[in-house]
């Protein structure tokens, strides 16, 4: 096969409300619907009248009766890796949904696992199809970064209460989805400074999380400093703060080294260069197109041989500095446990 052409894929988890959005971009990249499953039989029939396939409760059963090429798999966070490693025995590629788990030693069996098997599994770490990556790239090939020394990485999405319209109420609590804004959105920023940054891990210096707006169990609004081992300082914003009940909100990455700062704004790309004193600025793929790339990417990836954009034990770096975020929050804003809007600290 070559990309998208003739392979049929499945989606596992379709209550997620990534699902759509998988569909779509598989579909883009010319692949077809093979079968849809959830837990929640009902859920998976709604799906699949609308996409036009099969339906399953039991995503083991998929496999075997659909035989699709390649699996979507989503689950509630807490679920997620028991449901991959029950799916890696078939052999089949796939991409499994971020965060991948509620912390970085719940995903570890499952990078072990599919190191193991060899498996082609990718995860969408959609930030990675900025341009801001293909910009600092050339830049970099004809020596005109220099030194990297700070990023900010920000993602803050419309209020949480959407989940609850959305049917994933699980969302809002964090023994099964590990937390709000920063375990779901964070994982992207935290992952942008690893990258950003070119090493493993990082420390986290200070970080504060807060309950303040929505007095809920999982946490509105998260902000954190990180210092890598090499000395590159990045900062980190995640939340639920924007005033929307939709998706999106508040996007930005910035990134500062030597000779250049770039800036991520979406759906543009902004890059100032000190060599020659110019500032351009570039179209870029917007967060809606980075997720209609990931398909056609992934595809195209595993017929030409190549491994995923960002593999699971990326998905665990990042989750494991999101993981420390939590570890040296001060709780800015504490939820009650009843509802209520907690205090300052």
């Amino acid at each position: 096969m070559t990309g998208g052409a003739g392979v049929r894929f499945a989606l596992v988890g379709v209550e997620h409300w990534h699902a759509a959005f998988y569909l779509e971009s598989f579909r883009l990249a010319g692949a077809q619907i093979a079968a849809v499953s959830d837990p929640d039989e009902s859920i998976a029939k709604r799906f699949a009248a609308t996409a036009g396939c099969p339906a399953f409760a039991d995503h083991r059963l998929l496999v075997e009766r659909a035989k699709p090429d390649f699996l979507m798999v989503m689950a509630r966070h807490a679920d997620l890796p028991a449901v991959a490693l029950e799916l890696l025995p078939f052999g089949l590629p796939m991409g499994l949904e971020k965060p991948l788990g509620v912390a970085a030693g719940q995903i570890t069996p499952l990078v072990e696992e599919v190191a193991r098997r060899g498996a082609f599994v990718a995860v969408p770490l959609i930030n990675r199809y900025s341009r801001l990556w293909e910009e600092l790239a050339v830049l970099e090939a004809r020596g005109r970064v220099g030194t990297r020394a700070h990023g900010h990485f920000r993602v803050i999405n419309g209020i949480p209460q959407r989940y609850s319209q959305l049917g994933v109420g699980w969302m809002l609590d964090p023994a099964v989805s590990g937390g709000g804004g920063l375990r779901n959105l964070g994982v992207h920023a935290a992952d942008a400074f690893l990258q950003f940054a070119q090493e493993d891990g990082a420390e986290v210096v200070g970080s504060a999380v807060t309950h303040r707006l929505h007095g809920i169990a999982v946490e509105d609004m998260a902000a954190a400093l990180l210092v890598s081992p090499g000395g590159v300082i990045g900062t980190l914003e995640a939340g639920y703060s924007f005033a929307t009940r939709e998706a999106g909100g508040d996007f930005e990455w910035r990134v500062a080294a030597a000779n250049c700062y770039l800036i991520d704004r979406g759906e543009t790309l902004e890059v100032t260069t000190l060599d020659d004193g110019e500032t351009r600025i570039l179209p870029n793929l917007s967060p809606k197109e980075r997720y209609r790339r990931f398909g056609a990417d992934t595809l195209a990836r595993l017929a030409e041989g190549r491994p995923p954009a960002a593999s699971v034990e990326d998905c665990r770096r990042a989750v494991a500095v999101v993981d420390s975020v939590y570890a040296r929050a001060v709780p800015a804003g504490r939820w009650d446990g009843a509802g209520s809007r907690g205090g300052g600290s």
